[in-house]
């Protein structure tokens, strides 16, 4: 073959090969905003840690630490990083289980999902500065005594319950003291 042929040959080659490969193999991000601008445009940014994962490590189990910004989160939630099953697209996102993360998932579905398009990422103690001053604990979490459904409000419970049975015992002190 001739290295004419041959120059010829790659092109045609290559052409072929981007027209029979899957679409999502051909996906690629924009380019990422800058950290502050993509926390303004998130409908949804939170603290967690990967306590599992599934899904050759793209779908995790992730415990909320706190809610940055949206709807509140269950105390354990699923990220779905990439599609189910045997499917795989360029953009999946791998998790590990151990790490910290900054996530900005997007619901789709009714499912939180993520890839590597959005601008989730390992937790550093730089990320702290965007902390916005309503962040909170995630829906169900426990605050104060471990183990109680009452979370933060447990300490002013106890302090009515015992000023209730102190106002309690002074009314029937008084009550007793007048009938005899």
């Amino acid at each position: 073959m001739t290295l004419l042929r041959r120059i010829t040959l790659v092109p045609a080659i290559a052409a072929i090969a981007l027209l029979a490969a899957p679409t999502s193999a051909l996906a690629s991000c924009v380019a990422p905003l800058p950290l502050d601008a993509a926390f303004s445009s998130a409908d949804i940014v939170f603290v967690g840690t990967v306590t599992g994962t599934s899904n050759r490590d793209t779908w995790a189990n992730v415990a909320v630490e706190e809610i940055w910004k949206g709807p509140d989160q269950a105390r354990s939630i699923v990220i779905q990083g990439g599609p189910a099953g045997n499917a795989a697209t360029s953009v999946d996102r791998e998790f590990k289980v151990g790490a910290k993360y900054l996530f900005f998932p997007y619901v789709s579905e009714g499912a939180l999902h993520d890839n590597n398009c959005t601008p989730t990422m390992p937790w550093t103690d730089d990320l702290l500065k965007l902390r916005p001053v309503d962040a909170h604990a995630p829906f169900g979490a426990v605050e104060g005594e471990a183990g109680s459904p009452f979370g933060g409000l447990l300490a002013p419970l106890a302090v009515a319950v015992l000023v209730a049975a102190v106002l309690l015992l002074v009314g029937l002190a008084a009550r007793s003291r007048q009938a005899g």
